[in-house]
């Protein structure tokens, strides 16, 4: 799949920078002319959109059958009222999980290099363009296995906290970020926006003390607050201190990967009022303490629920003034009326679709074709919708996956946009790419950091 469709520059109208209308034109495309309802800024430049030169709208395939469509001018007008603006785009990405990182250190050099620019490099140079990572405090379903930085029971003082994070590094984790920045350095574009988000807190600050189990079932319970919920905050500046001696700067912190997720694997459990509780009581004190300019995101769980939890943490004054917006995930639905009502909530609070994978194993080792679109395809309505309801950013899971779809310690197996088979074993070369790969293509390239809806 080319980029520079008629899908891809449907999306390009999003974009507030006019230096993504550098796209080829192609032969048999219409031309496109493109005003705005704005005034004229003193040198004559449209304020949010200068003309397109050069930008085409290519002609889509007619279904079989289908009628033709009423006789047309071979000119199209898009008319563009930009005094009317919603959202500023904070940028796309995906998760650095522990899966991601052990199938991208055993790929060649010369692939590990080629995944980072399929990413990270600048559109112009065969990227995506990515600015946004999420990563895992401490071990997720997707980890070989669990795993914390802290596994002395009782440790409240956190005195053995491995302030080098060494698993991390030796997993590949570490490397993986830092190679991403450098890839988005040697752009020019600026830093890695890095946020994290912790499964579960070590199994001795919690109720009842017990691991999780690998498997789906009963899943450990929430946190002890009478004795944990201090040190369990403590734990978090810890982490990014330790992140940030490997230079890697962390932007902003979620409270809890999908808290009411009771299974089988690393999870905690939370109610949207313990949640408010826990920021205005501990982690936003100490974050805004020791780590001042690290931000806090609410809820990260499924989109229906989403405005509960807003409404739990905004109306608290205390906690609100930690909290800079909350994070959804993609696999409830896509809701657009949670979204709606949540920003409304806050106006000057942001949402973040912070996860979204399709599961069930990779889906080109599937025989059906069309599956292998109908995922892409999803995805790609999941980003349109949340563009279209408030959301700053929209982030992919795992960034790269085996020929299983892992690994993961759980069986928890899933998709990713880039398959890796470093001895090509199925035949299909050492890196593949799926078409969600070019999908989600279709809206980073085109819609940079400091776009303007």
């Amino acid at each position: 799949m080319p980029f520079g469709t008629a899908y891809g520059y449907a999306l390009l109208l999003a974009a507030s920078s006019s230096a993504t209308a550098a796209a080829a034109a192609t032969a048999g495309a219409v031309p496109l002319t493109i005003t705005e309802t704005s005034p004229i800024s003193a040198d004559g430049v449209p304020r949010l959109l200068a003309r397109l030169p050069g930008v085409e709208l290519l002609p889509m395939r007619p279904k079989k059958n289908s009628k033709p469509a009423p006789p047309t001018t071979d000119q199209i007008t898009v008319i563009i009222n930009s005094t009317t603006t919603y959202q500023t785009i904070l940028g796309f990405g995906g998760a650095f999980t522990e899966a991601a990182a052990h199938n991208w250190i055993r790929l060649s050099p010369r692939d590990r290099a080629e995944v980072m620019r399929l990413y990270f490099a600048k559109p112009s140079e065969g990227g995506h363009g990515y600015t946004l990572g999420r990563v895992p405090i401490n071990s997720c379903d997707f980890s070989v296995r669990p795993y914390t930085f802290d596994e002395v029971a009782g440790d409240r003082e956190l005195e053995h906290f491995d302030t080098t994070v060494s698993h991390d590094v030796a997993n590949g984790i570490v490397p993986m970020i830092q190679a991403a920045q450098r890839e988005v350095a040697q752009r020019g574009g600026g830093a890695l926006t890095m946020f994290a988000s912790p499964w579960s807190p070590p199994a001795w600050m919690k109720i009842p003390l017990l691991p999780p189990t690998g498997a789906r079932g009963p899943a450990p319970s929430g946190i002890s607050i009478a004795r944990c919920l201090g040190p369990w905050a403590k734990y978090f500046s810890l982490w990014i201190d330790a992140y940030q001696r490997h230079g890697i700067r962390i932007w902003a912190v979620t409270i809890q990967n999908e808290p009411m997720a009771a299974v089988g694997w690393e999870s905690c459990l939370w109610s949207a009022n313990n949640s408010a509780a826990f920021v205005r009581d501990h982690l936003g004190p100490v974050l805004a303490r020791e780590q001042p300019g690290v931000l806090i995101i609410g809820y990260d769980h499924n989109k229906d629920k989403v405005a509960k939890w807003a409404k739990a943490l905004y109306e608290d004054p205390l906690a609100a003034q930690y909290v800079a917006g909350v994070a959804v995930h993609w696999y409830g639905g896509l809701k657009t009326e949670s979204l709606d009502e949540t920003h409304a909530l806050a106006p000057g609070k942001f949402i973040l679709a912070s996860e979204a994978c399709n599961c069930g194993g990779v889906v080109f080792e599937q025989p059906d074709a069309r599956r292998w679109w109908a995922r892409a395809e999803d995805l790609a309505l999941d980003i349109l919708v949340d563009l279209l309801h408030w959301a700053v950013g929209w982030t992919d899971w795992n960034l790269i996956l085996d020929i299983t779809g892992g690994p993961n310690h759980a069986h928890n197996l899933c998709d990713a946009n880039i398959i890796a088979d470093p001895p090509n074993a199925r035949g299909h070369g050492t890196l593949t790419l799926q078409a969600s790969f070019y999908f989600q293509g279709h809206f980073s390239r085109f819609i940079p950091p400091g776009s303007i809806r």
